[in-house]
C-alpha cells in the first residue's frame, strides 16, 4: 500500500517520487491511509480547472488531507478564473488562500 492511486488520478512516477521526497512521515502515511478523501480532493481540484494540481499536491500535501466539505470551501470563496489563474502562476497562492479561509 502507498501512493500508486495517485497514478490514476493523473500523476506520473515523478510526481509521486516527488511527493515522497517532500511529504514528512506522518502525512505520507496519512496519504495512504485517508486514500478515498485525498482522491475526491485531488479530483475537485482537477476538475475545477487546476491544471497543474500536481504541483500543488506536491508541495502541500496537507491540505489534500482536509475533510471534503471545508476543502471545496475554499474554492467558494474565491472568483474561480482568478483562483485558476493565479495557482497556474504560483502553486503557493493556494496555500495562502487556504491560510485566509482558516483564518477568516
Amino acid at each position: 500500500m502507498g501512493l500508486e492511486y495517485l497514478y490514476s488520478i493523473g500523476l506520473d512516477v515523478n510526481d509521486v517520487e516527488s511527493l515522497k521526497a517532500n511529504t514528512d512521515d506522518n502525512t505520507y502515511s496519512d496519504l495512504t491511509l485517508f486514500e478515498p478523501l485525498v482522491s475526491l480532493n485531488i479530483k475537485y481540484m482537477k476538475d475545477f480547472g487546476i491544471k497543474n494540481y500536481t504541483d500543488v499536491l506536491i508541495k502541500y500535501p496537507g491540505i489534500f488531507l482536509r475533510d471534503s466539505e471545508s476543502f471545496q470551501n475554499i474554492f467558494s470563496k474565491f472568483d474561480k478564473e482568478d483562483l485558476i489563474q493565479k495557482v497556474a502562476k504560483n502553486p503557493a497562492v493556494f496555500k495562502k488562500m487556504v491560510e485566509f479561509v482558516d483564518n477568516n
